[in-house]
């Protein structure tokens, strides 16, 4: 991981929100170039975002969106509770904190929220589901993932990923029949449990296969390994 992470894993909210002075805004974007952890951080964070200003009829998510919402509160939770109660020398010397960072109590009321039907089916992950799910064929042991098609782009949201090789990240391919796989901006790393969400935006019209590989970070405009996640869209 990039030796300058540390600095500013908690910067990631307040950039999403605009609220980084210029020059913190300046250099923290030139982390986010070389740091694949707080770019997939910061493209989850950018999708609540968006969401935020929106309003809808209230809709009750399915059973397993409430699963995978609660475990991820469960998961943080324990998380930060053991850090407040590991000792040693990080606990005794002191870091730069950033206050923009949403406390856990915001967290698990969004999401009790959002359980209840109170925000719109569907916002969370940056549009309505237009009714497809795909379960999405996979190369690696045990990892399994879903594919939900959305109005505007597609969510793939994965459980018991392994961490992809040194210097790597997964990479989001989209394409159409007979047409070469189409490189999206979705690149991302897995949670510490190996789950892991992806946002792909933009025009699924006409999209046959989405596909996941591993990429050097950045990304890359063709793919350079084979497919260890794949989702057939024909009907």
């Amino acid at each position: 991981m990039n030796g300058d992470h540390e600095r500013w894993e908690d910067a990631t909210g307040a950039y999403v929100l605009g609220a980084l002075p210029d020059d913190e805004r300046a250099a923290f974007e030139e982390h986010l170039a070389t740091c694949a952890a707080c770019r997939a951080e910061a493209e989850e964070l950018r999708v609540a975002a968006q969401a935020l200003p929106l309003s809808g009829p209230p809709v009750l998510p399915p059973p397993a969106l409430k699963a995978r919402i609660m475990a991820e509160v469960e998961r943080e939770a324990e998380l930060l509770a053991g850090a407040r109660d590991t000792p040693g020398p990080e606990r005794e010397r002191p870091r730069r904190r950033w206050s923009w960072r949403v406390p856990m109590p915001a967290v698990a009321l969004a999401c009790a929220a959002l359980l209840a039907g109170v925000v719109a089916g569907g916002v969370l992950f940056g549009g309505g589901s237009d009714g497809r799910r795909y379960d999405m064929d996979s190369t690696l042991p045990q990892a399994s993932a879903e594919l939900d098609v959305t109005e505007d782009g597609a969510i793939i949201v994965a459980n018991k990923l392994p961490m992809p090789e040194a210097g790597k990240v997964y990479m989001v391919w989209i394409q159409r029949p007979g047409r070469a796989p189409e490189p999206t901006s979705a690149l991302f790393t897995p949670r510490r449990d190996g789950s892991a969400t992806a946002s792909v935006t933009g025009d699924m019209e006409g999209v046959a296969t989405v596909l996941v590989n591993q990429e050097p970070l950045g990304g890359s405009t063709t793919p350079t390994s084979q497919p260890v996640l794949v989702a057939s869209l024909a009907s």
